[in-house]
C-alpha cells in the first residue's frame, strides 16, 4: 500500500518537543509496512528518509509568516508550521503520487483533508479545548488575541474532523470529543520504548528534588511552571523548606528564567543531554496541566521509568492511570500535599512507580501503535 504521510515536523529532524517521541518513532516503523512517503516544510533533503525506509519529498516553495496570517481567516499558528504553499503542493503530489491513503499528522496539516478523498487524520489534542484553557489564563490585549484564536481554531478544527475519512486521537477523553463530529474516529495510543533502567528513591537526606521538564518556551509549560513556582513550592516549602525545583527544558522564556532569579531554589537548567536523567534522579516528576492537551509525553517518559509522577487530573485520566499509579492533585493546595505524600513516603511512591511503568509497558506499545494506523489505512483506502 503507498501511503502519503503529511507532517509540519519532518521525523528526520531533531525536535525538541513531542514531536521526538511521536513523528520521529513512527515514521521508520510505518515505512516497514508500506510504501512510505512523507511530506513536511522541514524536509531539506531527497535522501534523508533513506535509512528509515521511506522517501522524503522535499518543498520547492518557501513561506514566511506575516502580519496577515495573523489577521486572517485561519489560527495564526497554523501558518506558523503549515504554510498555503505546502497544501497546494500535497494536492499537487497526491495527483502524481495517487497514494492509496493520505495521512495527516498533527491538525497543522488537515487542510489537505478538504481536498482529498481517502484520509486520516491524527489529533494529537482537542486544539479547540487548549485554546478555550488559553484564552481564560489570558488578560489585557492579549485576551482579545486568545479568543480571535479561539473562534478561528473551532470552525477551522471542527472542519477538520468531518472532513477526515478517519479520525484518529491519542486518548479516550479526545475520541469522545472527537466522535461527535466524526463517527469513523480511533483511538491510538503513542507507543514508547520501555528501557531497562527504574528509578530508585534517592539517598535518605538528601533535600528533596522536584522536576518539571517540556518544551519551555511553550506557552502551556510557561504557565504550567508559573503555577508550581509561585503557587504550589511555597507550600512545600512549608514542610520542606529546602526542596529543589528543577525546571528543565531547552529554550526557556523570560518568565521562566525570572522564576530561577527570583528564589535560588528554583532551578532553571536550559536544555540536558538526557532529560531521563533528571527525572530518575528526582524525588518526584511533577507535571500538572494548565491548559490540557492530549496524552503529555512528559508525563507518560516519566511513568515509564517508573518515577514518581504528581499530576493534574487530565493527563492522568489521558493515559488511563489512576491513584495506584500516580499522585494527583487539582488545587495548588491539593499538589503540594501530593508531592510532600511522594517525599514523605518513599517506599509509597516507589510502589506506585512500579505500577505506572508495568501500565505503560502494557497500554503503550508501538506494535499496538502501527497496527491501529494500518487498520484505519484499510478503513481510508476504501471510502
Amino acid at each position: 500500500m503507498r501511503v502519503l504521510l503529511i507532517s509540519p515536523f519532518s521525523p528526520a529532524a531533531r525536535h525538541e518537543h513531542a514531536a521526538a517521541d511521536t513523528i520521529v518513532q513512527l515514521a521508520p516503523r510505518l515505512a516497514r509496512q508500506v510504501e512510505l512517503f512523507v511530506y513536511s516544510p522541514q524536509n531539506e533533503r531527497a535522501d534523508e528518509g533513506q535509512a528509515m525506509g521511506y522517501t522524503a519529498l522535499v518543498p520547492q516553495a518557501a513561506h514566511t509568516p506575516s502580519v496577515r496570517d495573523r489577521l486572517g481567516a485561519s489560527p495564526a499558528w497554523l501558518r506558523q508550521a503549515w504554510p498555503h504553499a505546502a497544501t497546494d503542493e500535497v494536492l499537487d503530489l497526491v495527483g502524481k503520487l495517487r497514494p492509496a491513503v493520505v495521512h495527516a499528522e498533527y491538525l497543522q496539516s488537515a487542510e489537505v483533508v478538504a481536498g482529498c478523498r481517502n484520509t486520516v487524520l491524527t489529533l494529537h489534542d482537542i486544539t479547540e479545548n487548549v485554546m478555550a484553557e488559553s484564552y481564560r489564563n489570558s488578560s489585557g490585549v492579549e485576551r482579545a488575541y486568545r479568543y480571535a484564536e479561539l473562534v478561528r481554531t473551532r470552525r477551522f478544527e471542527r472542519a477538520a474532523m468531518r472532513q477526515a475519512g478517519v479520525l484518529m486521537t491519542l486518548s479516550a477523553a479526545d475520541q469522545a470529543v472527537a466522535a461527535q463530529y466524526n463517527p469513523q474516529t480511533m483511538l491510538i495510543r503513542p507507543g514508547i520504548d520501555i528501557g531497562p533502567v527504574s528509578w530508585t528513591a534517592p539517598p535518605a537526606g538528601q533535600p528533596p528534588r522536584l522536576v518539571f521538564a517540556g518544551a519551555m518556551w511553550r506557552r502551556a509549560n510557561v504557565l504550567a511552571a508559573q503555577l508550581l513556582a509561585d503557587q504550589v513550592m511555597p507550600l512545600v516549602w512549608q514542610k520542606f523548606p529546602a526542596a529543589e525545583l528543577r525546571i528543565v527544558g531547552a529554550r526557556p522564556a523570560d518568565e521562566v528564567l525570572a522564576m530561577g532569579e527570583r528564589d535560588r531554589r528554583v532551578v532553571v537548567t536550559g536544555a540536558v543531554p538526557d532529560l531521563r536523567d533528571e527525572m530518575l534522579a528526582s524525588h518526584a516528576v511533577v507535571v500538572p496541566s494548565v491548559v490540557g492537551g492530549g496524552v503529555l509525553m512528559k508525563v507518560v517518559h516519566a511513568m515509564a521509568l517508573g518515577c514518581p509522577v504528581v499530576t493534574t487530573p487530565g493527563p492522568a485520566r489521558s493515559v488511563d492511570a489512576d491513584d495506584s499509579m500516580l499522585f494527583e492533585g487539582s488545587t495548588p493546595e491539593e499538589l503540594a500535599a501530593a508531592i510532600t505524600a511522594a517525599v514523605h513516603d518513599p517506599e509509597l511512591a516507589a510502589a506506585r512507580g512500579r505500577n505506572a511503568r508495568q501500565h505503560i509497558d502494557r497500554t503503550f506499545r508501538w506494535d499496538d501503535t502501527v497496527r491501529a494506523y494500518l487498520d484505519a489505512y484499510a478503513i481510508a483506502s476504501n471510502r
